[in-house]
């Protein structure tokens, strides 16, 4: 069971979403070290702190699962919120 559970809705349609998405990816990656590898419309998340993350892009929607490592469930509520602003900032 995913320990952080996110869908957002947005109108950007599969090709601008994606656009941001990745660019969002960038910026996590430079920031937090969190790579992301695209197959399809699926992204698997991985990095410090992740046991497991994915984020499915649909033509209305982006849902992102994480599942966090032992040591991040301790900022489980810090986390849950940096990565919703970070999809609000990115899909809006």
């Amino acid at each position: 069971m995913a320990d952080i559970s996110i869908t957002k809705k947005h109108s950007l349609g599969m090709d601008g979403a994606r656009e941001r998405l990745n660019k969002m990816a960038e910026e996590l990656s430079s920031k937090y070290g969190i790579k992301s590898s695209w197959s399809g419309n699926v992204a698997t998340l991985s990095g410090t702190g992740l046991k497991k993350g994915v984020v499915e892009l649909k033509e209305d929607s982006v849902s992102v699962e994480i599942t966090l490592g032992l040591l991040a469930k301790a900022m489980k509520g810090t986390i849950d919120e940096q990565v919703n602003k970070a999809f609000d900032k990115a899909l809006s």
